[in-house]
C-alpha cells in the first residue's frame, strides 16, 4: 500500500459503465495511490473454519481520511481497532505504536518485500485477531510507522483467503461468506484471473485493445500503472514531460514521484473506465510479479468506489463489479 503525500487532479472523474453499455455511478477521485505487498509468510490458521452453507456476516466498514476502507478488528480481546482493507497486500500488518502499547511479544524479523523496494523489518506476535466472528491465529505481523501505514494496521489477502469478501459501497458494509459463486445479475460483471505471490491477478483486461494486467487493490487511493502501461497510452517514457506528479509514501516511508494523467478508456474483463485518473511509476512491486514489461496497474479505490459493489474471492480467483 502506498499513501499521498500531496493529492492531485482534483476535479476529474472517472465514469464506468459494462462492455453493453449499461450506466454506472460517477463520482469525484480519491486522490492519489496505492498498494504493495509484503513477503508471503507462514498462513496463520483460522479458527473456526466458516460452514459451507454459513449465511454472510455483514460487517460495517468505515472509509478513513483518504477514503480507503476500515474494519474494527479486537487484538489479543482488546479493541476494537480500526484496520485497513488491503486486497492488494499479501500480508497483515500493525502500526508499531498500537503493538508497543498493546504490550505485544516481539516476533523473528523479516524481509519485507513492498512496493518500493524490499526492506527489513520487526514482526510482533497477536495471539488472536478477530474480525467479527472471524478468528485468525498467531500472526506474525510485521510492525510498521502509523504515519507511513495512515492507520492502526492493515487487513492483508492472508486475513482474507477461503473468503468470497463483498464490498458494498452503497450501504458501506463488508460481508464474508465461504469461497462461492457471484449470483447471476445483468448489472454485475465477473473477471477472472490467477493467483500470484499472494495477489488476485486480472488478465481479462484491456486497454486500446492491448491485453494489460490489473490488481484489485483496496489499499489504494489512486490506480498505478507501470511504466510499460505509461508507453502503451502515451508513447512517452517515464520521467519526461510528465503533465503533472505527485508524492507517494510506501509502508515503510520510502517516497516516490508518481506521473498523473487520464486514461480515455480501459476494459477490465468487462468493465469499461471512461477518464479514469491514472498513476505511473516505476513500482519495484512490479518486476516482483513479473510485471515489468507487460501493462499492468494497480485498480484502487478511485474506480472500485465508484461500483454499487465489488467481490473479491481468491479461492475462485475472481472479482465481479456491479454497477448501478
Amino acid at each position: 500500500m502506498l499513501r499521498a503525500a500531496i493529492a492531485s487532479l482534483a476535479g476529474a472523474m472517472a465514469v464506468l459503465t459494462s462492455a453493453a453499455g449499461a450506466a454506472a455511478q460517477i463520482a469525484p477521485p480519491l486522490g492519489v495511490p496505492a498498494a504493495p505487498p509484503p513477503a508471503a509468510s507462514p498462513t496463520p490458521p483460522l479458527t473456526p473454519a466458516p460452514a459451507a452453507d454459513a449465511p454472510p456476516e455483514s460487517l460495517k466498514m468505515a472509509a478513513d481520511p483518504t477514503s480507503r476502507l476500515t474494519l474494527a478488528v479486537m487484538i489479543d480481546g482488546r479493541g476494537p481497532f480500526d484496520f485497513l482493507v488491503d486486497t492488494g497486500s499479501d500480508r497483515t500488518v500493525i502500526s508499531r505504536e498500537l503493538a508497543a502499547s498493546l504490550a505485544l511479544p516481539a516476533g523473528p524479523p523479516v524481509r519485507l518485500r513492498e512496493s518500493m523496494g524490499v526492506d527489513d523489518a520487526n514482526t510482533v506476535l497477536i495471539d488472536r485477531l478477530v474480525i467479527g466472528k472471524r478468528v485468525i491465529r498467531h500472526i506474525e505481523a510485521p510492525a510498521l510507522a502509523a504515519k507511513d501505514l495512515g492507520a492502526a494496521g492493515m487487513l492483508g489477502v492472508d486475513a482474507l483467503r477461503d473468503l468470497h469478501v463483498v464490498m458494498d459501497f452503497r450501504t458501506m458494509r463488508m460481508s464474508s461468506s465461504p469461497s462461492r459463486a457471484e449470483a447471476a445479475d445483468p448489472h454485475t460483471i465477473v473477471v477472472h484471473g490467477k493467483n500470484h505471490f499472494g495477489q488476485l491477478i486480472l488478465t481479462h483486461s484491456r486497454i486500446r485493445g492491448v491485453p494489460i494486467v490489473v490488481v484489485v487493490d483496496s489499499g489504494a487511493q489512486l490506480s498505478v500503472g507501470n511504466p510499460a502501461l505509461l508507453s502503451l497510452l502515451t508513447r512517452r517514457v517515464a520521467g519526461h514531460d510528465p503533465a503533472a506528479t505527485t508524492q507517494i509514501v510506501s509502508v515503510t516511508g520510502r517516497t516516490v514521484t508518481v506521473e498523473l494523467d487520464d486514461v480515455a478508456e480501459a476494459d477490465v474483463g468487462g468493465l469499461v473506465i471512461h477518464h479514469m485518473p491514472l498513476g505511473f511509476a516505476p513500482l519495484a512491486i512490479f518486476g516482483h510479479l513479473g510485471l515489468a514489461d507487460t501493462p499492468a496497474l494497480f485498480l484502487g479505490m478511485d474506480v472500485l468506489s465508484q461500483c454499487q459493489r465489488v467481490s473479491v474471492d481468491m479461492r475462485r480467483r475472481e472479482a465481479t463489479f456491479t454497477l448501478n
